[in-house]
Order: C-alpha cells, then sequence, then structure tokens
C-alpha cells in the first residue's frame, strides 16, 4: 500500500475492457423498491450541489433504504436514543451529510451483495472493510481537514466497489489472486493484480464511478487510494485520508482476503495530511466500537 507500487493494467486503452467493466458494473443492480440504479442514487448522494429536499425525496422512494436511514438515525451509532420517524426529520436531526453517508453506506451493503454466488472474497469482509475505511477515513479528516470530512466518509466507503466489478469481469483470475495474497499476506496487492487479474480495482472503481458522473475528487480517489501521492493535486488529500484509512482499518483487523495484512505506515503521505503517529494510534483503537455500532444499525431490521 506504499505511494511506489507497480500499477496493474489499465482500462483507458483497451475500449473492450472497458465496456466488459461497465456491463459489470450495471449488473450489480439496483437499490430498493423505487427501481432507480445504483449510478443515479449515488451520483445523487455524491453530488455537493444536492440539497436536502431532494435528497430526502430520492430516499424516501427507495424504502430499504430509507429504513435503513431511520434505523441508523435511531441507533446508538448517533449517542442517546432519539425519535427519528421520517427522513426529513433525520435531515434536522443529524445534518445533510450524515444523512448521506448513512445512505451510501446501505447502497454499497445493497450493491455488494449482488456480486454473484460463493465469490473468492468474502463479501461480508469487503463491506466490514469499506465502512471501517469509511469511518477512519471521516476521522483522519475530522483533526486537520474537517470541511471534507463528509466527502472521505463516502470515499473511503467506496474505495473498494470495484472489486465487485473484477469479480465478475475475471472470476478465475479473482481466484489465483486470492490464493496468492493467502500463500503471500505481504505482497503487493497491485503487482498481484497485474499478474493474476484481467484488470485493477482501482481501474474498475474509477471507470465506473467516471461513467456515474460522480465528482472528479471521487474519481480521482478511487483511482489512487493505493498511490495518493502521484494523484492530481486537486484531489490528493481525499485520495491521502482514504489511503490512511485503509491502513487504520487493516491495522485494526478488519482484514478482508486481497488485504489480509496490515502494511508500514506510509510517512510520505501521513505528511502530506499533517497526521502523526498518536493520531493514527487514537483513531485506530477507537475504530472497532465504533464500526460495530454503526454495522449494528445498518443491518436490516
Amino acid at each position: 500500500m506504499n505511494s511506489n507500487h507497480t500499477a496493474p493494467r489499465r482500462i483507458d486503452t483497451d475500449p473492450a475492457l472497458k465496456a466488459e467493466v461497465l456491463k459489470a458494473a450495471a449488473a450489480l443492480g439496483t437499490l430498493g423498491g423505487g427501481g432507480q440504479g445504483a449510478p443515479r442514487i449515488l451520483a445523487l448522494l455524491c453530488d455537493p450541489a444536492a440539497g436536502a429536499p431532494e435528497i430526502a425525496a430520492m430516499i424516501d422512494r427507495e424504502p430499504g433504504m430509507s429504513a435503513r436511514v431511520l434505523r441508523v438515525a435511531n441507533s446508538a451509532f448517533y449517542g442517546k436514543a432519539r425519535n427519528v420517524g421520517t427522513v426529513e426529520r433525520a435531515l434536522v436531526l443529524l445534518g445533510l451529510d450524515a444523512v448521506r453517508g448513512i445512505a451510501a453506506a446501505a447502497c454499497l451493503d445493497r450493491s455488494v451483495r449482488r456480486s454473484g454466488e460463493a465469490p473468492p472474497v468474502d463479501m461480508d469482509q469487503l463491506v466490514r472493510h469499506s465502512l471501517a475505511t469509511g469511518t477512519a477515513a471521516e476521522a483522519l479528516a475530522k483533526l486537520r481537514h474537517a470541511p471534507i470530512a463528509p466527502e472521505a466518509f463516502i470515499a473511503g466507503l467506496l474505495h473498494n466497489l470495484g472489486v465487485a466489478v473484477q469479480l465478475r469481469v475475471d472470476p478465475a483470475g479473482m481466484q489465483r489472486l486470492v490464493e496468492t495474497l493467502a500463500a503471500r499476506p505481504d505482497a503487493d496487492l497491485r503487482a498481484a493484480e497485474a499478474a493474476c487479474v484481467r484488470v485493477g480495482h482501482e481501474d474498475c472503481a474509477a471507470t465506473m464511478f467516471e461513467a456515474w458522473q460522480l465528482p472528479a475528487t471521487l474519481v480521482q480517489a478511487a483511482q489512487h487510494h493505493h498511490a495518493p501521492l502521484a494523484a492530481p493535486e486537486s484531489c490528493r488529500e481525499l485520495a491521502g485520508l482514504v489511503h490512511l484509512g485503509i491502513h487504520v482499518a487493516l491495522a485494526a483487523g478488519h482484514t478482508y482476503a486481497l488485504e489480509p495484512a496490515p502494511p508500514p505506515r506510509d510517512v510520505a503521505v501521513m505528511a502530506l495530511l499533517g497526521v502523526t503517529d498518536a493520531e493514527l494510534d487514537t483513531v485506530t483503537e477507537g475504530l472497532s466500537e465504533r464500526l460495530s455500532l454503526l454495522q449494528q444499525a445498518l443491518q436490516a431490521a
């Protein structure tokens, strides 16, 4: 996970592979009874110009998502017991950014679990790692980069959505990749991808997010979450927060098949963000308890 990793194959020079990736992304499916596609939902949730009425109306059209938003709003994740009966009330009490994040978490959970039967990657572990990364990235952002903390949560949450696409595009390659990393947990993920799989997970996510017209910062964070110093300067802080969020998630034990062990801390990215070892330790120590509360709240009623 250090910033000098070898990059795997690229999609942008292979139109046929890009078409396969987008087809696989489309197969991740829709959410809830309203039938809106995941691209449209995520685009709205990630659009900084979207206001509370628009977000509330979209969530209300998706019964499953609405139920989860209310469940989290009334949960121990937000402290004392509340009596939140509508999405509009949740927006008032928790704020727009919190509701966006809850809805995006529900979106991720539902989409990832549609990626096929018995895949070589445990999808429960992948979702937990993604939630942990988003939670950690948000906590780190609040230390030095508070204005982008809500975006850091969503970027961390969605950073590994490309893995679900990889599983559809190249299931045999993914099986080889999982076996390689099981035998060598300290192996470089991106180098192993280049050897085993037709396309890297960062490229899958960035291609998908760009097609879905998500903000450029989220596209670049997805593209460069293992190498944030290679991101465009305007997107480097967000990519760096996701990168360190991944480290914290893994260090706290929230691993999965493609990242079975935490790598060394990336001091260059820590310097970029102004984050200290002590601060990383503090976020790591408090992560599992906060994550458990969030996961309990997100479970279907």
